[in-house]
């Protein structure tokens, strides 16, 4: 073979493995759905989002054919635990490097995958539609000015943090009393620790400061996450009056990351009209692109 051919098949060569190394860096990561409370897998949904995206999607009902109920029974780490071990036995998601998407209750359970479960490479981006991801302080469709709200609120708060509510009702992981934030520190047995707010933890810090981007969609008449704002990683201050996350000590000491991700652009905040999972999969597939597509 002449020196120009050979020249010329060495530059076919690289050129060949630069595309192959381009296609592979821009493939959609693999994308892990996760469902709320008292709700079970859209399959609509998942094989819309993996269509959109030309890539592998899967969501895994915790509980399986009992997930509506056992989404309310398991408390978060059991949850996190069994999605762990269900993400290690997928070949599409054990090495990590997979995309999450998130509705209400899978926010708190994402904070798990991101933070506790041990995978090669870390999660790549998050989208949460309607986490409550500083907590809820209000039973569902009951607000304060509610009288059944009101007296919820009252027993609900004293319950929240026994042990039994702790291990057996999954929202009691994420209730947040406002008026009492030591209760909270104390007796929360997921979110505050999720939340770096006790027995701080560089390590899942670090984690979450890994993604490429995380967004965080709030619905505007949002009936169930009370505070709505905690979509937005909002809460209530100990008089009950709703603070933006740059008012939170979470946020102002950056103790998951989530000050730094939004500074750096990586990370954004938006509201859709509507209630609760008033969504569509269109929506869903074009407000996720922002993440998915990085």
């Amino acid at each position: 073979m002449s020196p120009s051919r050979i020249k010329l098949s060495m530059l076919l060569c690289m050129l060949t493995f630069i595309a192959l190394s381009y296609a592979e860096d821009s493939q959609v990561a693999p994308i892990l759905v996760i469902h709320g409370v008292t709700a079970t897998c859209n399959e609509g949904r998942v094989k819309s989002i993996g269509e959109h995206y030309n890539t592998y999607s899967h969501c895994y009902p915790i509980g399986g054919d009992d997930a509506k109920t056992l989404s309310v029974l398991y408390n978060i780490r059991v949850q996190g635990k069994i999605l762990c071990h269900k993400i290690h036995s997928n070949e599409n998601f054990k090495d990590g490097n997979f995309s999450i998407l998130a509705f209400s209750q899978g926010a708190i359970i994402a904070k798990y995958i991101i933070g506790y479960c041990p995978l090669k490479h870390p999660v790549r981006s998050f989208v949460a539609f309607g986490g409550p991801n500083m907590g809820v302080s209000y039973f569902p469709h009951y607000p304060a000015d509610t009288w059944i709200g009101a007296i919820s609120h009252i027993i609900i708060n004293r319950l929240a943090y026994w042990w039994v509510a702790q291990w057996f009702i999954a929202p009691a992981d994420y209730w947040r009393v406002p008026n009492n934030p030591q209760a909270f520190l104390e007796g929360s047995r997921f979110l505050a620790d999720a939340t770096n707010e006790i027995n701080f933890n560089q390590t899942m810090k670090d984690l979450w400061l890994s993604l490429k981007f995380a967004r965080f969609v709030k619905w505007d008449d949002d009936s169930v996450i009370i505070p709505r704002e905690s979509s937005w990683w909002g809460q209530y201050t100990t008089d009950y009056k709703i603070i933006s996350r740059f008012d939170t000590e979470v946020y102002q000491k950056d103790l998951v990351g989530i000050r730094t991700l939004e500074e750096e652009g990586r990370a954004d905040f938006i509201n859709i009209p509507g209630d609760h999972m008033q969504v569509s999969h269109e929506q869903v597939n074009q407000l996720t692109e922002v993440a998915f597509l990085k």
